[in-house]
């Protein structure tokens, strides 16, 4: 089975991009980012049309004008997207966040380190699990079950 290597972010700070995108790079995954919050359902809503909607998705919990756990109750609310994996990205570990998260289909958690040999480990960590060992989805489910 080949797997689709290809990231949706949702991050505004310039410098996590940056650091992510050499990653991706390295690794040959497709990624695209977003910046701000309310972009994400639409940009999902035109690639399901093309059959191109993204392997996983990660969300920056900071992210504006809505944080990040907004985005991913959106993202849950629509049949033809609950599929996808969505990761959050944190800057803190405040375990009622956490809890909530998972509560509304985070499929995983995760901080984002403070240095750079962490942020390095947590990258490559990240990329072997989830196109690695992980699991994906093939093709998006059918489209008749997205609203609008």
């Amino acid at each position: 089975m080949k797997k689709n290597k290809y990231i949706l972010m949702l991050e505004s700070d310039e410098h996590d991009r940056e650091t992510s995108s050499k990653y991706f790079e390295t690794s040959n995954i497709s990624y695209e980012f977003l910046k701000f919050s309310h972009e994400v359902i639409p940009f999902l809503k035109q690639r399901r049309q093309f059959g191109l909607l993204p392997s996983i998705i990660l969300l920056s919990m900071n992210s504006m004008p809505e944080m990040g756990i907004s985005v991913l109750k959106e993202i849950k609310s629509v049949t033809s997207l609950k599929h996808i994996p969505v990761i959050l990205l944190g800057e803190n570990t405040q375990s009622n966040l956490i809890k909530e998260s998972y509560a509304n289909g985070a499929s995983t958690f995760i901080n984002k380190p403070f240095t750079n040999t962490l942020t390095d480990l947590s990258i490559k960590s990240f990329i072997q699990y989830w196109f690695e060992v992980a699991q994906l989805p093939d093709e998006s489910p059918t489209l008749s079950g997205m609203p609008g």
